[in-house]
């Protein structure tokens, strides 16, 4: 896994307000806005012109997503993997995303 490295920068007053608004509004802290901006502006720089991405997200993504499921389908404490499915429900409506059935599809671990 990846340690996250922080980075500080100075901005204008406006763009203080408007991203302060952004994580009040998404309940969420102003690192998680600036960090989801950064990700998204790398991901439409890098997917412009259909160059393939340094750590080729979409393919490790899914390949943890699998990897998670099995392990939390294998643990010990059966209600884990329920927990962690709901809490991700809660992240994709905070977010205004559109989620997936609960119950998973075919193609679980």
């Amino acid at each position: 896994m990846n340690k996250h490295i922080s980075l500080q920068t100075y901005v204008p007053k406006a763009l203080a307000v408007w991203v302060r608004s952004q994580a009040d509004d998404r309940k969420v802290s102003v690192s998680i806005v600036v960090r989801d901006l950064l990700v998204d502006a790398w991901h439409a720089q890098n997917s412009a012109g259909g160059k393939i991405l340094p750590l080729d997200s979409q393919r490790q993504n899914i390949f943890i997503s699998i990897a998670l499921d099995a392990l939390l389908a294998g643990h010990p404490d059966s209600s884990l993997r329920k927990r962690t499915l709901e809490a991700y429900h809660r992240k994709l409506a905070r977010l205004g995303l559109t989620s997936a059935p609960v119950s998973g599809g075919d193609d679980e671990a």
